[in-house]
């Protein structure tokens, strides 16, 4: 058996992970927050594109609570970065229909 015939193009040729996204993938879903940052008001009040990061995580990734030593609890937004291409992508097109909904679209980056 070769080596391209084991392992599927989804897939590292040397250890068998799944491939996680790229560079440019990473670039134009930071470009789709910075768009909303720039775009979207709600309640009249400006948010930064970090923010807008941390709201679709935890709006279309799900949180994680986190006991602290203290007994308080924090709500954390799951990652992006453990995402495969293909769970990266489902994100971003999520991300980008809820932009669109909103009238907000990447051509205007363009």
């Amino acid at each position: 058996m070769t080596t391209t015939a084991r392992f599927r193009s989804d897939r590292c040729p040397s250890c068998g992970r799944k491939a996680k996204r790229s560079n440019p993938a990473n670039a134009r879903l930071w470009l789709l927050y910075h768009l909303a940052a720039s775009k979207l008001k709600p309640g009249d009040e400006s948010y930064s594109a970090e923010q807008f990061h941390y709201y679709y995580r935890s709006r279309f990734l799900g949180c994680d609570d986190v006991r602290l030593p203290n007994g308080k609890v924090l709500t954390i937004p799951r990652s992006t970065a453990q995402l495969d291409v293909d769970e990266f992508n489902a994100y971003m097109t999520a991300v980008e229909a809820d932009l669109a909904e909103r009238d907000i679209f990447m051509e205007e980056l363009v």
